[in-house]
């Protein structure tokens, strides 16, 4: 993605700012998209910069740039370049629909975002948006792969850039799972949860005999419940019995009452089919129509008189339709009385005006004006024609003066020619150029600075591998043959371990066989200390004993040897009987005997083995330490030490080896650049030390010839030009006084033909104005005229109308026809009142007659009504008055209501005694009394309490009889707590399996991405070497990294093969060592294909100008992978940019 054009419509100071990158300029790889926005301090540079980033990343909502423009209305637009297509964006500072597209339709934030590789805003800021702040903060963390920034760069050019968060939280789950001394880790609970559950467990248990027991006790507490309950029951039945007796014989004796006053009605209808509210709004509808009819019948009379009273003239209501006719005439005739005399006003007026406009255009005073008056069209065509004269002499008159100009360029164009060509004629410049050209110096000026750079950085390796060779007091000048070789170094190192190892394991094996040996000796002597047990040796000497005795006795018989032998033979069969009666442990003592032969013979064979490797050890160490001797290193060394000394010496040869690799494929290019400072030293001015030197001077001197050159072709080319332009307005200028001459010749025609000799075509050319004017006069003249022709034309017309029908109906004249066209509308005006009062009287009778009907009609719908419902009844002729009508509709009404309160008594009584009929019920009540029935149901009260507390009592001992059984086998507690302590101990062996595989993982991966992670560090570090060497003109040739505790810490080597840490340079190196971390990044990221727009603010400040040159060329370098854009208020950075890049960089100034 790069910026093609950026839009600060409203942002900081900026308004309406543009910034025009481009298309890509590196896409055909000869110039690179290099930017420098120069400007003076305060000119908003880096108000640019972060323009950029907002339109990236939004506004925040403290936005330190609204100064000039409130946050609300910010705006930052850009073209953009992304993967070969062109799109547009504009970001303002809203919560929701802050990105849009050209057409000012809404992107979600994944339209911009998706190309930003996943960089945050912070990430962007310190690897892509350099200044003072951002460049040294985050350097420490780039070069120690710590920190977000440095983990990002280092682990993103792995591949592994979101893999430390992944396994921090894969060790966050493990020490969930389980941790040293943790209490809160789930191990931790589910122990504490299983010991508890085991506790009660222990706690819980019962015998067979009290369950049974407890059972029983149940069984006959449940048993007396039931009885209890059954006999509360029962009283309850009866006392509901008793109220209900107690509850019907009032209602008896109500229903009596009711039955005596509806047998009094025996001819009352079971129900009425209507409302008798109705009967209410029949009379009173029976009164209001009745006495309508009485006031209707009133108003027709009093009408009939008025109307008869009326006369109506026929004649007079036609003359309305004759006045209507001369309506518009009467109109036009008071408008004439009022605007005729300033019409004829007007007429004068332009007729004087018309003839003042002729003696303006010069005419005689015998022609009349109206001869002069053209029409719009002429005068356009006389317009034209004058206007056409006027730019025809204008033209001949720039011509000239354009000539004349052209004519004084063609000569000082001649005489800065002849000057250049003299210039060039006796000036005695060297052709640098042609050498320059003939050793093609653009290729060979970077191949030389490659070779160069290729051979000092082999040398520093060199000296590097050498210096590596040193052990002790001992150093290498040269290389010093190898008396061995890296395999049998290897093989040599490879059985010393091994031999080392058996040596450690003999000796363990004998320690462990002497201490076996000692073991079964201390046992033997526990078992035989006490004389308990005798041993097969002492049975043995005492048998031996025995025998030396009798034999002596034999020989002697006397009795000192019988006594003798007979001791030898009592402390022979005590021994025997002694083993006899411990038999088991005479057979632990044979077995700790052969087991004792066992472990010495081991112990002598362990011993044996021990003496052969260490043998073969010392062997090994004398053949090291021979080789070692031979080449001159301190001894004694180990084959391992020695190992790594020959694959130092092995780096060593390859690393010379390169050394003169490199000499001899660049011997050439060194000695093409003898060659060209051969050439170019007799041409300059002062000997050159070295290629760049000559270069700068010769560059300079082929400059000025290029510029001599390109002065003298660009005064031909002036020359020519300017010739060409002369002999151009030539040909103009002749064409110019040919329509001149024309355009004169077309005007005098033109004059003439339209007004003939009467005005001169000169009295026209200085003015149209009287021409127009007599126009627009007889304009106003033609319509004054014919306004008053037409006024008189109507007065005399509407007079005559107006006497005619004055005469038709007798009316007398009046002093003005106006006045008489007054009088004949008054008479009209009162025929037309007659009538209309007479058609409104004649309306009103038609709508009273039409009341009249509607009453009477509503009068018999009234009587038909109250007969139908009349006929309800037995006697319907009887009950024809509506009164009398209602009086016998409420009597039936309280019948049919009484009937239903009958109903509902006679339903109530038989449900409170539960009695199918009244029959049933009235016997029930017969023989019964409300004092009886209060005397019994005291009774009840009283047996129904006893019966409660029995009930309490029962349910108080089965329920404790019931809890007694339930807190033994009432639930399945126990099996509970077995199932429970079963899950528990799958969850804590699942739990101690998941730990083990999450911690085992962690340090698998963790392992893995470190070595990963240092596999791919290794070619960013060459990537920020050569950068390095390159800003510092190979002051720091070589990179490399230096354990410290948990971390690693980059280290410069110079020239002279001293490291410095970043902390210990001066701040322009380390910021140049910075700079390099982030263009190696850049170029990491490109690879990967993040590529993204590369912003500097001024980080050249403490560079001085051999360095700021560098850092020039490593911006170009980063411009041709992407877009790189430098922003400075110092104008010889710029200077020396476009000084020292092969492609001068675009400036774009504020």
């Amino acid at each position: 993605m790069r910026l093609q054009r950026l839009d600060l419509e409203r942002f900081g100071h900026f308004t309406d700012r543009s910034y025009d990158f481009g298309t890509g300029l590196c896409a055909d790889g000869d110039r690179p998209d290099f930017h420098i926005i120069y400007g003076p301090n305060e000119a908003g540079k880096t108000t640019t910069m972060e323009a950029a980033l907002r339109l990236f990343y939004g506004f925040p909502m403290r936005e330190g740039y609204a100064f000039k423009h409130p946050r609300n209305n910010l705006q930052v637009s850009a073209t953009l370049e992304i993967d070969g297509t062109v799109r547009r964006f504009t970001r303002l500072p809203k919560r929701s629909g802050a990105l849009m597209d050209e057409t000012g339709t809404v992107l979600p934030e994944a339209a911009l975002s998706a190309h930003l590789a996943g960089l945050s805003e912070e990430d962007y800021r310190q690897l892509l948006c350099l200044d003072d702040e951002t460049i040294e903060r985050g350097g420490e963390e780039i070069a120690n792969a710590q920190g977000d920034i440095g983990r990002l760069l280092f682990s993103a050019a792995a591949g592994v850039a979101d893999l430390s968060g992944v396994l921090d939280g894969v060790r966050e789950r493990a020490d969930a799972l389980w941790k040293k001394r943790g209490r809160t880790t789930r191990i931790a609970e589910l122990k504490r949860e299983l010991a508890t559950i085991e506790s009660e467990i222990r706690e819980s248990d019962v015998t067979a005999s009290a369950w049974k027991g407890l059972k029983q006790a149940l069984s006959q507490a449940q048993h007396a419940e039931d009885e209890a309950r059954a006999t509360r029951n029962a009283l309850f039945a009866t006392k509901a019995r008793i109220e209900g007796q107690r509850r019907a014989l009032p209602l008896m004796a109500e229903i009596s009452t009711l039955e005596a006053r509806i047998n009094a009605h025996p001819d009352t209808p079971v129900r009425l089919d209507f409302d008798p509210e109705r009967l209410i709004a029949l009379r009173t509808d029976h009164g209001t129509a009745t006495a309508n009819i009485e006031r209707i019948t009133k108003e027709i009379a009093a009408l009939e008189t008025q109307i008869a009273e009326i006369t109506v003239d026929p004649e007079r209501l036609e003359l309305a339709e004759d006045l209507d006719a001369l309506h518009d005439l009467s109109i036009r005739d008071r408008g004439a009385q009022l605007d005729l005399t300033r019409r004829k006003d007007e007429l004068r007026a332009a007729e004087a005006a018309m003839l003042r406009a002729a003696q303006d255009l010069g005419a005689a005073h015998d022609v009349a004006p109206q001869s002069l008056a053209l029409s719009q069209a002429e005068i356009a065509q006389l317009e034209q024609a004058r206007d056409a004269l006027i730019d025809a002499r204008k033209s001949a008159l720039n011509e000239a003066r354009e000539l004349a100009d052209l004519t004084e360029k063609h000569d000082a164009a001649q005489e800065a020619l002849e000057a250049t060509e003299t210039t060039s004629e006796t000036a005695d410049a060297p052709r640098v150029t042609d050498i320059l050209a003939r050793f093609d110096v653009d290729r060979l000026a970077p191949a030389h600075a490659s070779a160069l750079q290729t051979i000092h950085a082999a040398e520093a390796r060199a000296r590097k591998s050498l210096s590596a060779l040193r052990m002790g007091a001992v150093t290498f000048e040269t290389l010093p043959p190898c008396p061995g070789t890296q395999t049998q170094a290897q093989l040599w190192a490879e059985r010393h371990n091994e031999l080392t190892r058996a040596v450690q394991d003999a000796r363990e094996k004998c320690a462990e066989h002497r201490e076996t040996l000692a073991a079964l000796t201390a046992r033997a002597e526990a078992l035989t200390a006490g004389g308990t047990v005798t041993s097969d040796r002492e049975e043995e000497t005492l048998f031996a004993a025995r025998e030396a005795r009798w034999a002596e006795h034999l020989g002697t018989l006397d009795e000192g040897s019988a006594r003798a032998f007979r001791e030898a033979l009592l402390q022979h069969d005590t021994a025997m009987k002694t083993r006899v009666a411990h038999a088991s442990e005479l057979g632990q003592l044979r077995q700790i005997e052969q087991d004792k032969a066992e472990a010495q013979t081991r112990a002598e064979h362990a011993e044996a083995r021990l003496k052969e490797v260490q043998a073969e050890c010392a062997e090994l160490e004398a053949s090291v330490t021979a080789l070692a001797e031979q080449a001159e290193l301190p001894t004694p060394l180990t084959p391992a030490e020695w190992l790594d000394w020959v694959n130092r010496h092995a780096t060593a040869e390859e690393d010379a080896e390169a050394l003169r690799t490199a000499q001899e494929t660049h011997r050439s290019t060194l000695e093409r650049a003898k060659r060209l400072c051969a050439a170019l030293a007799p041409l300059l001015p002062f000997e050159p030390v070295d290629l760049d030197e000559a270069m700068t001077a010769a560059r300079q001197i082929a400059e000025a010839e290029r510029h001599q050159a390109e002065t003298e072709a660009k005064a031909r080319e002036h020359l020519a030009q300017v010739q060409r332009d002369l002999d151009k307005r030539k040909a103009k200028h002749q064409t110019a006084q040919s329509a001149e001459a024309e355009a004169q010749q077309n005007w005098q025609a033109l004059v003439a033909a339209l007004l003939g000799d009467q005005v001169q075509p000169d009295t026209v050319m200085a003015s149209l104005a009287p021409l127009r004017d007599l126009r627009e006069q007889e304009k106003a003249r033609a319509t004054a005229l014919r306004r008053v022709e037409a006024m008189e034309a109507d007065q005399t017309r509407f007079a005559q109308e107006v006497t005619r029908l004055a005469e038709a109906q007798g009316l007398e004249l009046r002093d003005s026809p106006a006045e008489t066209y007054a009088a004949l509308k008054d008479l009209c005006e009162q025929a037309r009142t007659a009538h209309e009062k007479a058609k409104d009287l004649s309306d009103a009778i038609t709508r009273a007659q039409a009341q009249l009907s509607a009453n009477t009609d509503r009068l018999r719908e009234i009587e038909h009504e109250v007969a139908t419902i009349a006929a309800a009844f037995p006697d319907p002729d009887a009950l024809t008055d509506i009164d009398a009508l209602r009086q016998r509709v409420q009597q039936a009404a309280q019948v049919i209501a009484e009937r239903e309160e009958l109903a509902r008594l006679r339903q109530t009584v038989m449900a409170e005694l539960d009695v199918p009929d009244m029959d049933t019920a009235r016997t029930r009540l017969a023989n019964l009394s409300l004092a009886e029935l209060d005397a019994a149901m005291e009774s009840n009260q009283a047996d129904l309490a006893h019966a409660e507390e029995a009930l309490t009592q029962a349910i108080e001992r089965r329920s404790t009889a019931a809890g007694a059984l339930k807190q033994v086998t009432g639930d399945a507690d126990i099996a509970t707590l077995e199932e429970k302590k079963a899950t528990l101990e799958l969850e804590l062996e699942e739990a101690a399996r998941a730990h083990l595989e999450l911690s085992l993982g962690h340090y698998l991966a963790s392992d893995a991405i470190r070595r990963y992670r240092d596999s791919h560090r290794s070619g960013m570090m060459a990537a920020t070497e050569r950068c390095f060497s390159d800003l510092t003109h190979g002051a720091y040739p070589t990179l490399s990294t230096q354990p410290d505790r948990d971390a690693e810490v980059l280290m410069a080597v110079a020239a002279d093969g001293t490291s410095k840490r970043a902390s210990e340079m001066s701040k322009g190196t380390r910021f140049q060592l910075y700079l390099a971390l982030r263009a190696a990044a850049h170029e990491q990221l490109v690879a990967q294909g993040t590529c993204l727009p590369f912003f500097c603010d001024d980080i050249f400040e403490t560079f001085d100008e051999t360095r700021t040159s560098a850092a020039c060329r490593v911006m170009e370098t980063i411009g041709r992978r992407g877009q790189a854009i430098y922003l400075t208020h110092h104008r010889h950075v710029v200077d020396i940019a476009q000084k020292v890049c092969d492609t001068p960089p675009v400036v774009h100034e504020i």
